[in-house]
């Protein structure tokens, strides 16, 4: 059975544990300090994590991300099945790859970085550590996402 320990409960941790069911992660637990259900709390992951297959940080709040991303060893990259990848594109440890998403040829997502549902990262273009790439926005070919940094895809009312 495959297990999976997602770090953060929250919308992320949610929308992680939907794309871990469909590629066959049967036991899923969470770490959320404010979750009713966790199994502990986030700064309890470097012991919790043994007992888990893979692990992934699922926290929108940066700095909390990267301070528990660099505390785990289990670390993986969770891809969404309608997502496209192409076979020279290179993604980090700890991504999540959402659905409809394209990370094309030559194209490199670094880690701890967020691709939300339909975004496109274009051929021969880098999203920086810890970036997240809005849903349905687009990271035009050549261009380079700075570390931390959010591509939006539109406005907020």
């Amino acid at each position: 059975m495959k297990s999976l320990l997602i770090i953060g409960a929250g919308g992320y941790g949610q929308l992680v544990k939907e794309i871990a069911e469909m590629n066959g992660y049967e036991k899923i637990d969470f770490l959320d300090d404010n979750f009713f259900g966790a199994v502990g709390k986030v700064d309890e992951a470097e012991k919790i994590e043994e007992d888990y297959d893979a692990s992934i940080v699922a926290i929108g709040n940066t700095k909390v991300k990267k301070m528990t991303f660099d505390k785990l060893k289990k670390l993986m990259t969770i891809i969404h099945p309608s997502a496209v990848i192409s076979p020279s594109a290179k993604i980090g440890e700890g991504c999540v790859i959402e659905a409809r998403a394209v990370v094309s040829a030559n194209a490199e997502v670094k880690r701890g970085s967020f691709i939300c549902a339909g975004a496109i990262i274009n051929h021969n273009s880098v999203v920086g550590e810890f970036a997240q790439v809005d849903c349905n926005a687009v990271v035009a070919c050549g261009s380079c996402v700075p570390d931390e940094f959010k591509v939006h895809s539109c406005m907020e009312y």
